[in-house]
């Protein structure tokens, strides 16, 4: 397949998450191909643009309104996610925006307000929702009987990426940054936004912003807790999600590619899945949207959902108080 029968993809941000997109698209993703990137800091853009055999192009605006690029995916720091995507809306570009969607909820508000005026699409790539062992679960979960505990944790390296210090462009630290990857999940799983919060958080290890949080999301009805943890300081990953029912447990460790069900003293394991690369099925959707032949399957409205879990997460930590949320899915 060549490229002129392909999707032509501009990549704005083409720093370390956008230079994943750039190497699965050249290598996983036959029905799309990079026609160019952009990057804040040109020398590395050229430097990337030459490894990959891409065209650097020095102006956002000139490389959106190429009109060889049918669509946009945008790679940015958060608090620059509005202008980005609204440039290339404005082009009548399709998006795929990384998440979070903003760096904060007003921002995100403001660019759901914008997109409004437009009739192109917008995916939010929540990646975790893509990832073999949380669809199991997602499908599976009812099977251990009325749940009223659910438990998930992420624990990863430093990041070293300068920008991730500055509040003013990232909208906070491993809440906004991480934390919105679980919140998605759990929204996902579940079905809808959490009706409330307890949240505490530290900066450790030198760190700016807080790398270290726990929260504790409320489903009044349901009569159900829903903890999320992230640990941003190890020389280590992992990624686990419990779910805790009167009939059994689930229990996943996703970044492994393992997944047991627990009744009695018994655990047996899922057969038949295994860790595997998430984007290329997140592009493969992408193309789909791209070409409307399907709906964003994960909409602006989820993005802004999950803002509003990481705001009430920001609000708690004033004094631990506990914050009502507002499901913000369907305004």
């Amino acid at each position: 397949m060549n490229e002129q029968s392909t999707l032509g993809v501009a990549i704005l941000g083409c720093g370390r998450h956008g230079e994943r997109y750039l190497r699965h698209i050249q290598r996983d993703t036959p029905g799309a191909h990079v026609e160019g990137i952009w990057r804040r800091d040109r020398v590395e853009a050229e430097r990337i643009g030459r490894e990959y055999g891409v065209t650097a192009v020095s102006s956002a605006e000139a490389l959106v309104a190429d009109p060889r690029v049918k669509a946009v995916i945008v790679t940015t720091p958060p608090a620059l996610h509005g202008k980005d995507v609204e440039l290339a809306l404005a082009a009548g570009k399709p998006v795929l925006v990384e998440k979070p969607l903003a760096g904060t909820l007003s921002q995100a508000r403001a660019l759901v307000q914008s997109a409004a005026g437009y009739d192109v699409p917008v995916m939010v790539a929540q990646t975790l929702r893509y990832n073999p062992v949380l669809q199991v679960v997602r499908e599976r979960w009812r099977e251990v009987g009325t749940v009223h505990r659910m438990r998930q944790q992420q624990r990863l390296e430093p990041s070293t990426l300068a920008w991730q210090q500055n509040a003013d462009v990232s909208g906070g630290g491993s809440i906004v940054l991480t934390g919105v990857h679980l919140f998605d999940t759990m929204r996902w799983i579940l079905g809808r936004t959490p009706d409330a919060v307890r949240c505490t958080m530290l900066a450790v290890e030198g760190n700016a912003l807080e790398n270290v949080f726990d929260a504790c999301f409320e489903y009044q009805a349901e009569a159900l807790l829903a903890a999320t943890e992230v640990s941003k300081f190890t020389a280590s990953r992992s990624g686990q999600l419990e779910i805790v029912g009167t009939k059994g447990q689930w229990l996943a460790d996703y970044g492994r590619g393992e997944l047991w069900l627990l009744r009695g003293t018994r655990a047996k394991r899922v057969p038949g899945l295994r860790d595997a690369p998430t984007l290329p099925a997140v592009l493969a959707d992408f193309i789909r949207v791209v070409r409307r032949e399907v709906e964003p399957p994960i909409t602006l409205a989820d993005g802004l959902a999950t803002m509003v879990m990481a705001d009430g997460c920001y609000q708690s930590r004033v004094d631990g108080r506990r914050v009502l949320l507002t499901d913000e899915s369907n305004p």
